[in-house]
């Protein structure tokens, strides 16, 4: 690996490098609904892997025309294909195995940085200011009927151990129930899923920030399950390694915590203890956003 810093560093470097190569990224402006016709689409453009027929290994897709959300885009298939994660991590296909574990090998530490340097808060909303809904503000997908509402898929969940201060994240998909809450599914032995039973038994909430639209590498690197990054492993010095240089977080705006500077979204909230609070029950009947395909599981745990 080079020790110069990449030229990716986020999700809009990752997109401008795949624009240089023919066939890895479409872009589409023809409107598209995210209840169902998104993952319809791009089943048949590009999804790849081990999904139902018709399907076939296309180009990541960016749907900038989404019905109900002006100005919004969402980005489908960014690390489907093997090759294009290869020209995203600047390393021959066949490699890919070899540095990743370079990276697991040879961790490279977070950065911080301050809030000038912070993309992700160029832009803020809060939970308090007048007509708030995250329902209205981002496109959340809802790919099936039997969906239990509208994913934020990929969202990167970030939060600290109460004990040790230890930082750690974790992939969810993340259902949106109402204007300020988000439910949370944590598959066994989630290492945010332990740092929440330690605030819980303290009869407290845990801050986490949610990171979605990130650095491809980020994704990568917190792709990792123990035993290869065991608790007390941060998986985003995994990220770092990849790219050369520590991924840079900032402080949070609301809560005590960190949050990816560069992401594209953030959205900052608690996991509230399980006892006392109506809140803790999920709000809409249905399962979670299956993990693998024709899988699904119990819906659980709202972030609010």
């Amino acid at each position: 690996m080079s020790d110069q810093p990449a030229s990716v560093n986020d999700l809009r470097s990752a997109l401008a490098l795949l624009e240089q190569h023919p066939g890895q990224l479409h872009t589409t402006d023809h409107p598209i609904d995210p209840y169902g016709e998104l993952a319809g689409v791009y089943k048949r453009v590009g999804a790849g892997g081990t999904v139902e027929r018709p399907t076939r290994v296309g180009p990541a897709m960016l749907f900038e025309n989404v019905k109900g959300y002006p100005g919004a885009r969402i980005l489908v298939g960014l690390l489907a294909s093997r090759d294009r994660v290869g020209l995203l991590l600047d390393c021959p296909p066949r490699e890919l195995t070899q540095r990743m574990t370079d990276a697991v090998r040879n961790p490279v530490e977070p950065v911080f940085v301050g809030a000038d340097q912070a993309p992700c808060q160029e832009v803020v909303h809060r939970v308090d200011d007048d007509g708030f809904d995250l329902r209205t503000l981002l496109p959340a997908p809802t790919n099936t009927d039997d969906d239990a509402g509208p994913y934020f898929c990929e969202a990167l969940v970030l939060g600290s151990d109460p004990e040790t201060g230890h930082t750690d994240v974790t992939i969810h998909r993340l259902c949106v129930q109402s204007k300020d809450e988000i439910s949370i599914f944590f598959a066994p032995g989630r290492h945010i899923d332990a740092f929440r039973k330690k605030a819980e038994e303290r009869g407290k909430a845990l801050p986490v920030s949610i990171n979605i639209g990130l650095d491809p590498a980020v994704y990568l690197g917190t792709s990792f399950e123990a035993p290869t990054t065991p608790l007390g492993f941060d998986e985003l010095t995994i990220g770092g390694a990849l790219r050369g240089e520590g991924v840079q977080l900032v402080d949070c705006l609301t809560i005590d915590q960190k949050a990816i500077a560069r992401a594209e979204i953030i959205i900052e909230g608690e996991i509230p203890p399980r006892s006392g609070s109506p809140r803790t029950r999920t709000r809409t009947p249905g399962t979670p956003c299956p993990s693998s395909p024709a899988t699904t599981g119990p819906p659980i745990r709202p972030c609010r």
